[in-house]
């Protein structure tokens, strides 16, 4: 039987959340049905390495020196000889400091580099965008296929999006597949005349590899005997890690003894730095930068806190349950898809106060803990199975919700 082809794109392979699900997903592909390309749009990521051989790995849509600051971005691009992506930087650069969300920013973008960026030379029978914005905008517009698929990781009423301009992008798609059935709740409420296209595919999780994983040592840095916090977020607003430093300076108050870290890199770290250091928690909070295996420091802390704005399914929680670490989640909107607040974590206001209260709940009871943990490790969290719904969207079957 002839193999079929399939493209999957997105912009790059930093270690948060969407890449290593799409990671995850690569590595469990059938290949012996179908050939698969990857196009990314920036070839940068902890995760690159990660990506199966059997992948053929497209030359990036932009060079390494696209995504530098402006200033340092136009010499590189004109020593390289590339002026048509330089004029493509510049006009981007402008494009983003006029007024407007994340939304108005993504489709400004798109109208100046779709006119930069090249097509596919084949036509595939089925092109998969793994991430919203610029990779579906490019899968409907450059790319021929058969079928095309789309994905949205997170609550769309809470990304900020512009819904007037992916109105015309979604209603080209087979099928828009999202995380969790809260986030599918919200993508038919804006757009109700696809209802029948919106899918449920939960992030791929293996509690086994990620047990084997995390037996490697964690390196904190220090050797501190006492409780420690972890978060692993993206630094950008939506994590809402200025909420968590703020909850940091009211348990230092309130005389706790403990340590955060945080593992990530993002827009907002150097604001997230002068902030932490601004409240006098420089020997309270600790960044930790990117790590390639997250799962020992996992294995390690005493809590996981996860205190997003707002999330799709958050992968980062999904690990944490299947090491069965006690875990508190601020209540975004789709908090009660993964945690049964009071049973196997706790859900908390997103406030600084909340976020204190809850942590001060926790370190107060290590039976509190303890019962969080066993609770988790009861559950049956492998879901390798759910990459089948992907396999009948690409041949044009539905699949069971």
């Amino acid at each position: 039987m002839e193999k079929k082809s399939v493209l999957f794109v997105n912009f790059s392979l930093h270690s948060g959340g969407i890449e290593k699900s799409l990671v995850t997903l690569l590595h469990l592909f059938d290949y012996e049905k179908y050939d698969v390309d990857l196009q990314l749009f920036a070839d940068e990521g902890l995760f690159l390495p990660r990506v199966p051989e059997q992948v053929n790995h497209l030359p990036s849509l932009f060079p390494p020196e696209y995504r530098l600051q402006i200033r340092r971005a136009l010499p590189a691009l004109l020593r390289q000889k590339k002026p048509l992506v330089a004029l493509c930087r510049l006009l981007v650069s402008f494009a983003g400091k006029t007024p407007g969300g994340m939304g108005d920013r993504l489709a400004r973008m798109w109208r100046i580099e779709k006119h930069f960026v090249r097509a596919p030379k084949k036509e595939y029978d089925a092109v998969i965008a793994f991430m919203e914005g610029q990779p579906v905008y490019y899968a409907v517009t450059k790319v021929k296929a058969k079928r095309k698929i789309g994905f949205i990781h997170g609550d769309y009423k809470a990304m900020g999006l512009d819904e007037d301009y992916d109105r015309r992008f979604f209603g080209r798609l087979h099928a828009l597949c999202t995380v969790s059935e809260s986030c599918r709740d919200a993508l038919c409420e804006v757009f109700p005349q696809w209802e029948n296209r919106f899918f449920v595919i939960y992030n791929i999780i293996s509690p086994a590899f990620l047990r084997k994983l995390a037996q490697e040592p964690a390196d904190f840095g220090d050797s501190f005997a006492g409780p420690r916090l972890l978060t692993i977020a993206r630094l950008s607003p939506q994590k809402g890690l200025d909420l968590a430093l703020l909850a940091a300076l009211i348990l230092k108050k309130r005389g706790y003894s403990f340590r955060w870290y945080i593992i990530g890199v993002g827009p907002e770290e150097a604001d997230l730095r002068d902030q932490a250091e601004a409240l006098g928690l420089n020997d309270t909070v600790f960044f930790l930068g990117e790590k390639a295996n997250p799962y020992p420091y996992v294995r390690a802390c005493t809590v996981y806190v996860q205190p997003s704005r707002f999330e799709g399914k958050s992968i980062a929680v999904d690990e944490a349950m299947a090491l069965a670490k006690p875990i508190l989640l601020t209540d975004f909107s789709t908090a009660a898809d993964q945690i049964d607040s009071g049973k196997t974590g706790l859900i908390v206001p997103l406030s600084p106060d909340g976020i204190a209260q809850g942590l001060q709940q926790l370190l107060d009871s290590a039976s509190l803990r303890d019962s969080y943990s066993k609770s988790l490790a009861a559950l049956d969290l492998s879901n390798e199975g759910e990459i089948s719904k992907l396999y009948d969207l690409i041949e044009g079957r539905r699949p069971p919700q």
